[in-house]
């Protein structure tokens, strides 16, 4: 009989599947989840980690300091710190709602000023909530209302604290609320799970500073064990820390945590704080001290700070230097850069080519200016109507308060008008004209002291009639269209007209002040003795133009204005929902609005159709500007769509409105042409800040308004209306129909070499040339720029200037930060440097204070254009302007003051960390000192 391996199964499979299950069940159990892997991947981690844990990182007094000494196990210095810094986090916060509940329960027992200091207090505590709102970021205006509460709730505390007179309630809630506040700024500093801000632990620096700063406090016998760290906890929370067992859960899911090696470490947490305080000289508990140093070093911090400098920069773009590239890639070269980056689609922004054909898109547009005959015509019949139903509600009576309190009387005179429309622009001219008199005569007039007339009316508040107000018009012709468009009655429209009218009647009675003047209420009795004393008041006041002489141009802008309503909608007045939904929708929103309904999953449910719409819309409005690109093009060459010319016109005119408002304080960001074509972007909650991107764009024949930051337009400008029409998904190209594109982006890289080369000649030109006055070495600099034929070429090389190169610059003062301020200095995306980076910035910065002639070449983030950039001039502040800026009212550089003692702390704490470095023999050799700080700049991450 043959021999069969199954026969050894069958006669021994019992025991083999008891075998099987053992070793099943010891793999599920290693493998299971934990907090921090499980045993297979500990255990790949634990030979990385071991891998190099023996490496010398430096010496202290001797001992060898090594990698796996700082970082890795349970027994590592960071380990142990972090394991003491989340406890104190967690029973931070913990302590934090105890805190807020025993408040909440004294509460009772407080004297009046005892709770008017705990709604301070809470309403401090919920602005601070409100300042770690996302949704907040970036809004100062938001933010100076809240750090205004946080202000007014921490000083009701201090002032109970500090009372002579203050009820023991009110002072162990004042103290419980000041512990809130302590705790919160200690968690919020922390920037993550760590307590102890005093030492920081992201670095092996930091690790090492701990290392020497432990050492001090044993040399000044400072040794807490486990009971004193015990006891030092329920210190730092003044007992209000009852049970730990919330926190031991949460930290117990980490491996390697035991309660008693943690104690220990916080042991080690306290000890380090207690040798920082003794040796600083003040609470080390908030990372921060007193600037100890003379008035004149403030000075000449701020004048290090703020003091501007200038560059001129002259742009030298591979682009310019293509055609100049001779010879062709190799084969080699060809198959090496297809085989790089077949799978990369082009990017203006990166260093590497792209070789796969990018997505793509065609564009379909129109124009409106709301001067179209269209809407022209509507408004005049709608002008019309309104005027039909403001006559039909004149002939009714105005009720007038009475003396004694009862309430109907009959009118002084029916309210007759001709044009209501007409009347309502001219009250609007009346208005604007008497604006220009009013201080003066209003200063003039003996009846100053006696009367006060609103500055939101006319100067005589007592036309014929209230009917006029523009308000009164819009409610009229509101109240027409609502009840007669086959959702009410006529008469009820004319009911609903008089609401308005009767309300500014009313309200004007008041405002003329006729109650201070006459002593009473007014009745029809005393009217006309009022209307005559105001009348003699007005004699000699300048007379506007009389109706009559403006009735054509008065209709004529009435007209005008309701035909842009027509087109664009009401402007929008509020960021409030429910008022947004009352305002009124343009033509405009309604195409969008229309598009919308006509697709699904963001394509058209029925193309034929959407484009039918599109061209009746276009046909019915008589629109003559509409167009389309005439291909797909990917998100850089779209600009160069001839069908889409137009729309570029109108980028440009909003890119110069964006560069005016960021020189004057605001925060428009400048924008590529073809970005938001290809990706979508979010505003901030108020629309006040910068738009984020967050995504591709999808969908085609989807509507919306272009550019995405036109404010509003002058009249009879177009506004334009974009659809994608075609969206072409990219496409892995074979190396035949991909070889156009390796050899333009071997020509491109070529290309960098010379252009870098031009800039380096540029620059050494510029630092031989024996000119050193800025006006000639300017001339130079034009005289040495490039001669390109390319338009688009020629305007990327440009020479431009950079001014305000300081540490900390102004910020203007904004509708979102109504105060001036310091911010960093920074080079973000624009014209002129559409892709800045970080090393711009620091050259820029680290130069600004060098002599005449420094020059620098710098290159953008994908090496793509040098920037030649030669130092102009530094204008050092004087010590007149630190004074006022520094501590004036209104001061920009009022901020300096923190910031200044900031830095003196640092500077402190540095100088003692050399001395504790030489006390205790610190060595790091230069391969050392190398790794220590890339550790260091990449913020803790492993650089080995």
């Amino acid at each position: 009989m043959a021999y069969n391996p199954f026969n050894i199964f069958r006669r021994n499979q019992k025991a083999l599947f008891a075998v099987l299950t053992v070793f099943v069940m010891v793999v599920f159990t290693l493998s299971s989840g934990v907090a921090g892997g499980d045993f297979f991947e500990t255990f790949t981690r634990w030979l990385g980690a071991n891998k190099g844990s023996k490496e010398e990182v430096c010496k202290i007094d001797g001992h060898r300091v090594t990698a796996g000494e700082l970082e890795g196990g349970p027994r590592s210095v960071q380990f142990k710190r972090v394991m003491a810094n989340r406890f104190m986090y967690y029973a931070a916060r913990h302590t934090t709602g105890e805190l807020l509940d025993h408040a909440t329960q004294q509460r009772e027992r407080l004297s009046p000023q005892g709770k008017e200091m705990a709604n301070a207090a809470q309403g401090a505590i919920g602005a601070m909530d409100q300042l770690n709102n996302p949704q907040f970021r970036g809004n100062e205006q938001i933010a100076q209302i809240f750090y205004r509460q946080v202000i007014q709730g921490r000083q009701a505390v201090e002032d109970v604290l500090r009372s002579s007179t203050a009820r023991s309630e009110d002072k162990d809630v004042a103290q419980t609320y000041r512990t809130v506040f302590e705790l919160s700024d200690i968690l919020q500093g922390s920037g993550g799970e760590h307590y102890f801000i005093n030492a920081p632990n992201k670095t092996r620096r930091d690790l090492v500073e701990f290392m020497l700063w432990e050492k001090k406090a044993d040399q000044l016998g400072i040794r807490f064990t486990k009971e004193d760290a015990k006891k030092l906890i329920q210190n730092e929370f003044h007992n209000f820390f009852k049970n730990d067992v919330n926190v031991r859960k949460i930290l117990q899911q980490t491996q390697g945590f035991t309660m008693d090696a943690c104690l220990l470490a916080l042991a080690s947490e306290f000890k380090v704080r207690a040798a920082q305080t003794a040796v600083l000289g003040h609470d080390a508990r908030y990372h921060r001290g007193p600037a100890l140093a003379a008035p004149y070093e403030m000075f000449e911090f701020y004048r290090e700070q703020t003091s501007p400098a200038t560059y001129d920069v002259l742009a030298v773009p591979a682009a310019a230097f293509v055609d100049k590239v001779t010879g062709e890639p190799t084969e080699a070269e060809v198959n090496e850069l297809f085989k790089k980056y077949a799978d990369a689609e082009p990017n203006p922004k990166s260093e590497t080519p792209g070789i796969k054909e990018p997505r793509k898109i065609a564009v379909g547009w129109l124009a409106i200016t709301g001067d179209e005959p269209y809407y022209k015509q509507l408004a005049a019949e709608q002008i019309k109507v309104g005027e039909v139903m403001a006559k039909a509600s004149g002939a009714l009576a105005v009720p007038l308060p009475g003396a004694v309190g009862t309430w109907v009387a009959g009118a002084v005179a029916p309210l007759s008008i001709k044009e209501p429309a007409v009347d309502a622009a001219y009250f609007g001219y009346v208005t604007e004209f008497n604006e220009q008199h009013k201080q003066k005569n209003y200063e003039k007039s003996t009846l100053a002291p006696r009367f006060k007339f609103s500055s939101r009316e006319a100067d005589d508040p007592l036309l014929p009639t209230s009917v006029v107000r523009p308000g009164v018009v819009a409610a009229t012709v509101g109240a027409f269209v609502g009840q007669t468009a086959g959702f009410g009655s006529p008469g009820s429209a004319v009911t609903l007209a008089m609401t308005a009218p009767l309300a500014y009647e009313i309200r004007d009675r008041i405002v003329t002040g006729l109650p201070l003047a006459l002593g009473a209420i007014p009745n029809p009795a005393l009217l006309q003795t009022a209307v005559g004393g105001i009348a003699q008041y007005r004699a000699n006041e300048p007379k506007p133009l009389p109706i009559e002489a403006l009735r054509p141009e008065l209709l004529k802008n009435t007209t005008d204005k309701r035909a842009r309503v027509l087109a664009f909608g009401e402007p929008q007045t509020s960021r409030d929902p429910e008022q947004e939904k009352l305002r009124e929708k343009g033509d405009v929103a309604r195409f969008i609005d229309e598009l919308k309904k006509m697709s699904e999953n963001d394509k058209p449910k029925d193309k034929a159709a959407v484009e039918k719409y599109i061209k009746e819309f276009v046909a019915t409005r008589g629109l003559t500007q509409t167009g389309a690109s005439t291909a797909p093009r990917d998100e850089w060459a779209l600009e160069d769509d001839a069908g889409l010319k137009p729309l570029l016109d109108a980028h440009k005119s909003s890119v110069e409105q964006a560069k005016f408002m960021r020189a004057h304080g605001g925060s428009e960001p400048y924008f590529p042409f073809g970005r938001s074509f290809f990706w979508r972007s979010e505003p901030d909650m108020f629309g006040m800040g910068p738009a984020r991107r967050s995504g591709p764009t999808a969908g085609t024949y989807l509507a919306d308004t272009y550019p995405p930051q036109a404010r509003e337009e002058r009249d009879g400008q177009p506004r334009y209306v974009v659809w994608r029409t075609e969206d072409v998904a990219p496409k892995k190209l074979n190396l035949i129909t991909a070889r156009p594109a390796v050899v333009a982006a071997w020509k491109r890289l070529e290309a960098r070499k010379l252009a870098s080369a031009h800039a380096n000649a540029v620059a050494e030109k510029i630092r031989s040339s024996p000119n050193t006055d800025p006006l000639l070495l300017n001339r130079l600099m034009q005289d040495l720029q490039l001669t390109i034929k390319d338009p688009k070429v020629a305007a990327r090389a440009r020479l431009f200037p950079i001014s305000g190169v300081a540490p900390l610059v102004p910020r203007p003062p904004s509708r979102t930060s109504p105060l001036p301020g310091l911010q960093q200095f920074g080079l973000s995306e624009s014209e002129d440097i559409p892709y800045p980076t970080v090393e711009m910035v620091t050259a820029l910065l680290d130069n600004r204070d060098k002599g005449a002639k420094t020059v620098l070449v710098l290159a953008d983030a994908p090496k793509d254009t040098f920037y030649v950039a030669a130092l102009m001039d530094r204008r050092l502040r004087e010590r007149s302007e630190f004074t006022p800026d520094v501590f004036g009212q209104r001061g920009g550089a009022r901020g300096i003051v923190n910031m200044f003692r900031d830095e003196t702390v640092n500077k402190a704490r540095q100088s003692v960390l050399e001395l504790l470095k030489k006390e205790f023999k610190y060595e790091e050799n230069e391969e050392q000192k190398k790794k220590l700080d890339e550790n260091a700049k990449s913020g803790g991450r492993n650089t080995d």
